[in-house]
């Protein structure tokens, strides 16, 4: 009995998802707006995390920059909210260098989150008028 229990606790927590990866991040904030804007013209898949969590950036979103972290430029989600998961759900920005995906912010957290495809994913976009 008491072996089945252990087996259980012990599957249990090999099942939880792992923390994703992040690092403390400052965020240096755009000027006040107009800030610039893009939407996303062909959705792209990114990793997400240590062990094959992915998101979808969507078709037709769109998203502002709000500032710059070292990593490159981020962007928020307009009209929605974007997050990304492993232990727990984390609100997230798009961080882009150039038209690359390197990664998420974190604003709650303060964090950077590394994504870890996300060099070798590129994001289609056009510019739109502030």
């Amino acid at each position: 009995m008491r072996k089945g229990v252990l087996l259980l606790i012990v599957l249990g927590l090999a099942a939880c998802a792992p923390e994703i990866t992040r690092r403390p991040s400052q965020l240096t904030s755009t000027a006040p707006p107009p800030a610039e804007t893009i939407e996303v013209t062909r959705a792209a898949k990114v990793s997400v995390g240590p062990v094959g969590y992915a998101r979808v950036i969507p078709q037709g979103s769109t998203w502002t920059r709000v500032g710059r972290v070292a990593e490159g430029d981020v962007y928020k989600p307009l009209d929605s909210v974007f997050t990304v998961e492993g232990a727990h759900v984390h609100e997230a920005y798009l961080v882009l260098a150039d038209d690359r995906i390197v990664g998420f912010y974190l604003p709650v957290e303060k964090a950077f989150s590394p994504a870890p495809d996300g060099p070798n994913t590129r994001l289609a976009f056009k510019r739109r008028q502030p």
